[in-house]
This record gives C-alpha cells, structure tokens and sequence, in this order.
C-alpha cells in the first residue's frame, strides 16, 4: 500500500512538472498564460 501511495505522488509531481513546462511554453509563444484565468 506504501508504494502505491509513492506512486501517486511521483506521478501527480510529473505531470505538474509536465503542465507547467507546457503552460510556460504557450505563455512564451503566445503570450497565453493559463493562470491568468485564477488571477481576476
């Protein structure tokens, strides 16, 4: 069960670390920033 739980974390860490390159990038090409839409 203990190892599931590493799991979870390791993945959920992924694919935040994955969005934010992504969001970075359209931010930088774009100029689209998906956090924007939280900061009105």
């Amino acid at each position: 069960m203990g190892m599931t739980i590493v799991y979870v974390v390791v993945s959920l860490v992924i694919c935040l670390a994955y969005f934010t390159a992504v969001d970075h990038y359209l931010m930088e090409s774009q100029g689209l920033d998906y956090w924007y839409l939280f900061r009105k």
